[in-house]
C-alpha cells in the first residue's frame, strides 16, 4: 500500500500580518473552518503537520499561544460531521465546547465539531489532534456524546492508554510505523470503547453537561413554541444560533427526534386545554387548532395513539372528576 502524503503548513512562509488568515485557511483545510486570534500577534507563530490514513487523520500542531474557535456561521461551512481526540503535551490550556474544562498537559478530549468550540493555548503548545469521520467513532462508541467534552486524564484509568498512544503518534510516525495503519486505527478505536465502558460504569454516568443543557433549551423552546403550525428544527436553530443538523443531533443523542418531540409537546399542551375548566368553552377542533394541529381528525388520532383516550373521553373525564369532587364538597 502507498504511504500517506504528509501536508505541512507554517507561518514561516509568510508575513506576520498574514499569519492569523493563513493559519484560520489551514486549519479549515485539514479539520474545519475556524477563526484564529493572539494576544501577540506580531509574535505568532504555529506549524501543522496532517497524515491522512483513511479512517483516520493524525494532525501535529506546535506554535505560540493562540486562542482558535468556530463560531455558529463556521458549523454552517464545513462539509462534515468530524470528531477530535486532542492532546496538548506541551501545557496545560482550555477548552470551551458544551462547557468549560482545565486541562492538564498530556490529558486529552474528544472534541465534536457539530458543535462550536474554543481552544486556548495560553503558551508554547505542541498538540497531537487525531481526526475521523462519525460513522468511524460509531463502530466504536455508539453514543459520542458520553464522551464528547469530557477530560480524558492522563495519569489514571483507560485514559492514561490512550493518552500514552496518542503521545507517540506524529504524521511522521504513523506514515512509516512498522504496523500495518489498520492496527494503529483499531488500537484508537478499541482505547476510545474501553474509556466510554469506564465513564458508563461510572457513579456519574450522565451525558455531558453542555449536551444535556442544549437539549434542555431544545426542548423548552419547543413546548413554547410547539402551538405554530409550521414550526420546524430550522426554525430552533436560529433561535438558539446553532446549525439544524445541531439540534437533530442533540435530540439524538436522547434518543429522540424532532418530530416526535414536536408532537409529544403539542399532545402535552392539548391535554393540559382539554383538562382545565378555562378552556371548557372552546370546541375539540378549536384546542387542536391551538396546540398546533392543523388537522382536526389528525389531532384525535394522534392523542388517541398517545394517551388511549380520544380529546372528548379526555375532557368528559376531567370534567366529571371536577363535578363529583364539587358534590362532596362540605356544605
Amino acid at each position: 500500500m502507498e504511504s500517506p502524503v504528509i501536508a505541512r503548513w507554517t507561518t514561516d512562509e509568510v508575513s506576520p500580518t498574514q499569519r492569523f488568515d493563513y493559519y484560520a485557511d489551514a486549519l479549515g483545510s485539514a479539520m474545519v473552518p475556524m477563526q484564529v486570534s493572539s494576544h501577540a500577534p506580531a509574535t505568532f507563530r504555529s506549524e501543522m503537520e496532517v497524515a491522512d490514513l483513511g479512517a483516520m487523520s493524525v494532525i501535529g500542531q506546535r506554535g505560540s499561544a493562540h486562542r482558535c474557535y468556530t463560531e455558529p456561521s463556521d458549523l454552517d461551512r464545513k462539509s462534515e460531521r468530524t470528531f477530535h481526540i486532542v492532546t496538548n503535551l506541551a501545557s496545560p490550556w482550555d477548552l470551551t465546547h458544551r462547557g468549560r474544562i482545565r486541562l492538564s498537559a498530556g490529558d486529552a478530549v474528544l472534541v465534536d465539531t457539530e458543535f462550536t468550540h474554543s481552544i486556548e493555548m495560553e503558551s508554547d503548545y505542541q498538540v497531537v489532534n487525531i481526526k475521523f469521520s462519525e460513522s468511524w467513532l460509531r463502530q466504536w462508541v455508539p453514543v459520542p456524546g458520553a464522551l464528547v467534552a469530557r477530560r480524558i486524564p492522563a495519569d489514571s484509568g483507560w485514559g492514561r492508554a490512550l493518552t500514552s498512544f496518542a503521545a507517540q503518534l506524529s504524521p511522521k510516525f504513523v506514515v512509516h510505523s512498522p504496523l500495518p495503519r489498520s492496527v494503529i486505527v483499531d488500537h484508537v478505536g478499541a482505547l476510545l470503547a474501553l474509556i466510554a465502558s469506564e465513564v458508563a460504569s461510572s457513579p456519574d454516568s450522565r451525558p455531558v453537561r453542555g449536551y444535556t443543557a442544549m437539549h434542555e433549551r431544545i426542548k423548552d423552546l419547543m413546548i413554547q413554541r410547539c402551538a405554530e403550525p409550521s414550526l420546524a428544527a430550522e426554525d430552533i436553530a436560529t433561535s438558539l444560533s446553532v446549525s439544524t443538523r445541531t439540534v437533530h443531533r442533540c435530540l439524538a443523542e436522547f434518543g429522540g427526534t424532532f418530530g416526535a418531540s414536536l408532537i409529544s409537546a403539542r399532545v402535552d399542551l392539548a391535554t393540559r386545554m382539554l383538562e382545565s375548566p378555562l378552556f371548557r368553552r372552546l370546541t375539540i377542533a378549536e384546542v387542536g387548532r391551538r396546540a398546533g394541529f392543523v388537522d382536526a381528525s389528525h389531532f384525535s388520532r394522534v392523542v388517541r395513539a398517545r394517551s388511549g383516550a380520544l380529546p372528548s373521553e379526555i375532557r368528559a373525564s376531567r370534567l366529571s372528576a371536577s363535578a363529583d369532587r364539587s358534590d362532596e364538597a362540605p356544605l
